[in-house]
Formats: structure tokens, C-alpha cells, sequence
């Protein structure tokens, strides 16, 4: 094995390797002939394409319905398009909602201290006064509790649902406004 080994080392070196081989002769003219032709380019006629377009059948002129099942995948083979497909007009349709308008809503805190209360929930304007949807966390070590959601630029007027029976205003609200019921919902600006 390692005599064959040596015999490729010179062989690739250029050394002569015909003494030692009697493939050498053979192998040596075999690369001459790869020279030659690395060397030599034949232009093929000018009339090559037109002629083998020519020697083509004519194509079947088949009726159009049999032309527009020929575009329909066949066997179950459909799913991978359509999912693809679907997939496509997802990621599309959510382009151009991101694209549509920026988000200009602002990042609003709002902040009660309530602390007996079980449970503190945000109601207003923003969220068509539905209990329930909007909780506040806490309360932490000094009663307060909070929560931020994001609104839209706007007038939007809100209050504080404790335990889910007390209506209570927000005390710190720049603004206030008679709700229609005896009560006052707070009134924020964005």
C-alpha cells in the first residue's frame, strides 16, 4: 500500500513514474489528452437552437380546461401550496397592519390605595366600563395598588371597582366629572 502511496506523491510531483508502473504510460497520456482539450473550445453553429426547437413536437393543443387542471396539484399533493399559501397571506396581512399606522397609544399608570381590598379592577371609557378586564396588582407593602395599560391619545374617563361592589374615583385625577348616578368618574387627557 504504501509503494502505490509513493507512486501517486510522484506521480503528482511530475516525477516519472514509468519505471515503476506499467499504468504510468497510460495514466501520463490520459492527462496530455485532458491538457489538450482544456485548451480547445469548438463554437457550436449559429443555428443550433433554431434547430433543435424545430426537431421538437409540436405541442397538443389541448381544450383550456384540461390546461387550467394541469396548474391544480394532483394526489393530495395541494397541502404543502395551500399551507404555504395560507401562511404567506398571514404574514402579509400582518405586515401591513404593523405597517398601516404606528402605535401611538401612551403608556398610562394608574394607582389607588385600597389597602383591605381583595381585589382591584380598572373600569372606563377605555374598556366600555366592563368589569373584569383590566385588573390591578397588589396591594404592596403600603396598600397600593396598580396597573399599566396603554390608551390611545384621547379624553378617556375612568374609576376603581374594590371587590367588585365599591365604586371608587381616583383622589390624584387632574380632572373629575359627575358620571349621571351620584357618583364622579376621574377624567385623564392624553
Amino acid at each position: 500500500m504504501s509503494d502505490s502511496k509513493d507512486r501517486i506523491h510522484r506521480w503528482i510531483d511530475g516525477e516519472d513514474a514509468a519505471g515503476h508502473d506499467p499504468g504510468a504510460e497510460e495514466l501520463r497520456a490520459y492527462a496530455e489528452a485532458m491538457e489538450q482539450l482544456a485548451g480547445s473550445r469548438v463554437a457550436a453553429p449559429p443555428d443550433l437552437a433554431d434547430r433543435v426547437m424545430a426537431a421538437l413536437p409540436p405541442e397538443p393543443d389541448r381544450p383550456w380546461i384540461d390546461r387550467l387542471r394541469a396548474l391544480w396539484p394532483s394526489r393530495g399533493r395541494w397541502l404543502a401550496p395551500a399551507l404555504a399559501g395560507a401562511l404567506a397571506a398571514l404574514v402579509l396581512v400582518a405586515g401591513i397592519g404593523r405597517l398601516k399606522g404606528t402605535d401611538d397609544r401612551v403608556a398610562v399608570t394608574f394607582e389607588v390605595r385600597a389597602p383591605t381590598a381583595q381585589r382591584v379592577e380598572l373600569v372606563g371609557s377605555f374598556n366600555d366600563w366592563r368589569p373584569g378586564v383590566i385588573l390591578l396588582e397588589g396591594p404592596d407593602a403600603t396598600g397600593h395598588w396598580t396597573a399599566t395599560v396603554k390608551l390611545p391619545p384621547g379624553r378617556h374617563e375612568y374609576v376603581f371597582l374594590v371587590d367588585g361592589r365599591e365604586w371608587l374615583t381616583d383622589p390624584r385625577a387632574v380632572a373629575h366629572r359627575p358620571d349621571g348616578f351620584g357618583r364622579e368618574n376621574a377624567v385623564i387627557e392624553l
